[in-house]
């Protein structure tokens, strides 16, 4: 059997909207050692599912030869949850700068 990706779409087969931001409200917005951590609020509208609010935590880290990017998402609904990640994010960030300097 022979594996190949796939390429196009199917016949028949609608193309999928992508969702557009129509709102962006940053709750946190900490730079530490060269590390940022962003939490956001976002709005987004599609056509098929109308709008929807998330929740984004997004951290970027220089890494060796460029930059390490991971973004982390809840639903509306999880707000705490994501409040709490956000925070032991930074707080580990913290830590592995002052072990840093530490040592």
């Amino acid at each position: 059997m022979e594996i190949a990706m796939i390429t196009k779409l199917s016949m028949g087969q609608p193309l999928k909207e992508k969702p557009v931001t129509l709102n962006q409200l940053t709750l946190l917005d900490v730079i530490a050692n060269g590390t940022a951590i962003r939490l956001f609020r976002e709005t987004l509208v599609s056509f098929d599912r109308s709008s929807s609010t998330r929740y984004v935590m997004s951290v970027r880290r220089h890494h060796r030869n460029g930059w390490m990017a991971k973004q982390i998402i809840w639903p509306e609904d999880k707000l705490e949850q994501a409040l709490i990640e956000a925070n032991k994010t930074v707080q580990q960030e913290v830590q592995r700068v002052s072990t840093l300097l530490i040592a």
